[in-house]
């Protein structure tokens, strides 16, 4: 077991993260670093690459998902949309497999589709549709037989009453399933057009047929995780990857050699800790400069240690502020990996407005560097007005 102060673990994970003095030079490697990129919204993705990667425009992002196909989209741990390295996807998709069936199991009941065959036989009848070449859901929907397109309308508890189509959910389910893949078609980052054609003619090196046993690619998955954002408790590896108890468990006991435990001074429990990485951890100095960080809402610094995320925070108080009770997190301002305050980018006004507050008092020092940063991060999604709330 290895003791460090708090200070050590946040700047340990920020430079891993390369949010600390260093940034990324390369995006592919960025996003093998850093496991799998949050997806959404879609901007989200693109806000979390610019404050790591020097030099990053918008454009590098869709070429390498779009054109060189290095990366790859999908839904993948807790069902939510996630960018990686594409030829990481069959660790990942075997990794996910038990809870993706678990979540489309549980979605289709909700709209009133009680047999998956359903879903299941329009599937079979899509994807011949988009053999030849992609196609948008409008066109999928007015080539499939007459009565085929069926709506469906589930009501909340509150009376809140929400559409969609079985055809939505077919393409969903496919998608995850690795048989389609859905590829964006809009120029804009800010937007997204989704067409739908085969996964393997979209990425023709991915064999889905050999992928690794549950058991391996879950033990892979946990160690990236730990690479990235350890030191970590077994609950914020549950969490992240959405294993149960149970598979989290057995991929940490299938690590066991590989890891060692970490006491950070200040933080309740024991964490996880890969043993290649303790000298590392060890002879982190934290910089005399403040590390000042703006970044998205459910980036993947914040929302890593959802069990053990007090560490975040100076006033505990401060946490639903910025999480909701899903974990979600708000777009963050952190000074030396502490969430200082929220900041709002809103594209639905004639022309697009940042605004920011503290939640916490800072050093004025401090507040000229997280305006400095503001200031960039405005730049980068075109924002015309700034404005700070008190």
């Amino acid at each position: 077991m290895i003791s460090v102060t708090l200070a050590q673990a946040r700047h340990f994970i920020l430079q891993k993260n390369y949010l600390s003095t260093r940034q990324a030079s390369d995006l592919s490697q960025l996003v093998q670093d850093i496991v799998a990129l949050p997806a959404d919204p879609s901007t989200t993705s693109f806000l979390a690459i610019q404050a790591r990667l020097a030099n990053f425009s918008p454009d590098d992002l869709l070429t390498a998902l779009e054109r060189a196909r290095l990366l790859l989209k999908n839904s993948l741990m807790r069902g939510a949309p996630f960018i990686i390295k594409a030829d990481h996807y069959p660790t990942f998709y075997a990794a996910t497999a038990r809870q993706r069936n678990k979540d489309f199991n549980a979605e289709f009941r909700l709209w009133g589709i009680e047999h998956n065959a359903d879903i299941e036989a329009l599937g079979d009848l899509i994807v011949p549709m988009v053999s030849d070449m992609p196609l948008d859901i409008k066109t999928i929907m007015a080539q499939l037989p007459v009565g085929s397109v069926k709506r469906l309308t589930q009501t909340s508890r509150g009376g809140r009453v929400t559409e969609t189509t079985n055809v939505v959910l077919a393409l969903r389910w496919l998608v995850a399933n690795g048989r389609l893949y859905a590829a964006n078609r809009s120029t804009d980052w800010r937007s997204e057009s989704p067409v739908y054609g085969l996964l393997n003619h979209w990425y023709p090196d991915l064999d889905l047929t050999a992928v690794p046993s549950e058991a391996e690619a879950q033990k892979t998955l946990v160690r990236r995780y730990l690479a990235a954002f350890g030191p970590a408790t077994e609950a914020d590896v549950s969490f992240w990857t959405g294993f149960g108890k149970s598979e989290t468990a057995r991929a940490i006991g299938a690590l066991a050699g590989e890891m060692t435990m970490a006491m950070v001074q200040g933080s309740s429990g024991i964490l996880l800790l890969l043993k290649s990485q303790i000298d590392a951890l060890r002879s982190i100095d934290p910089p005399a400069e403040p590390v000042v960080n703006v970044l998205p809402a459910d980036d993947p610094f914040v929302i890593a240690h959802r069990a053990s995320r007090a560490r975040y925070f100076s006033n505990q108080t401060l946490q639903r502020r910025v999480f909701n009770s899903a974990g979600a997190a708000k777009p963050t301002i952190l000074v030396n990996g502490q969430i200082v305050g929220l900041w709002l980018w809103d594209q639905s006004a004639e022309q697009s407005t940042l605004t920011w507050q503290l939640l916490t008092e800072v050093d004025p020092a401090v507040i000229t560097l997280i305006e400095a940063e503001i200031e960039r991060v405005a730049e980068f999604v075109e924002a015309k007005e700034i404005g700070e709330e008190n």
